[in-house]
């Protein structure tokens, strides 16, 4: 169980419940965190220079120094924010999503696809089944390159 995040295009918000915060038992948040959940200026370096200044989550360093397949580097923001809209574009994108999302593997079976619907805008559509139960979820991100924000999550 999690807390709901929603994206307002301001990044993500906690949803608010008449008295509580809501919960979702599902992997919405994974998906959406793993892709835009910030470090966007640089993944997490294997060795550190002692007094370099670090622009990575702090606490991949802090929770898993030595595992670099669990840290939490959002690979994907960054790439939609520096690559070209164009098929060579779209197939960088579809690998970085793949890459962000490969710790899905030990509980689910993730596939993705990267297509560019209009002008500066590119979708990214992800479908994710449980492997216990085989329950099946699809995921959709707009990604507007104009703005360089996410401008739709379903």
């Amino acid at each position: 169980m999690d807390l709901e995040v929603v994206e307002t295009g301001n990044g993500g918000d906690l949803v608010k419940n008449p008295k509580d915060l809501s919960v979702i038992n599902g992997f919405q948040n994974m998906i959406y965190l793993a892709l835009f959940g910030g470090n966007v200026e640089a993944s997490t370096p294997l060795v550190r220079i002692e007094n370099e200044q670090a622009f990575d989550w702090w606490g991949n360093n802090l929770f898993f120094p030595n595992d670099a397949s669990v840290q939490m580097n959002s690979e994907t923001e960054r790439t939609l924010n520096n690559v070209a809209l164009n098929s060579s574009g779209c197939v960088l994108i579809e690998k970085t999503v793949k890459k962000d999302l490969e710790f899905m593997s030990d509980f689910a079976t993730v596939t993705q696809e990267v297509t560019i619907v209009s002008t500066d805008r590119v979708k990214i559509e992800i479908k994710a089944v449980k492997l216990d139960n085989l329950q099946e979820r699809v995921f959709i991100f707009i990604w507007d390159a104009t703005d360089k924000e996410l401008i739709e999550k379903d």
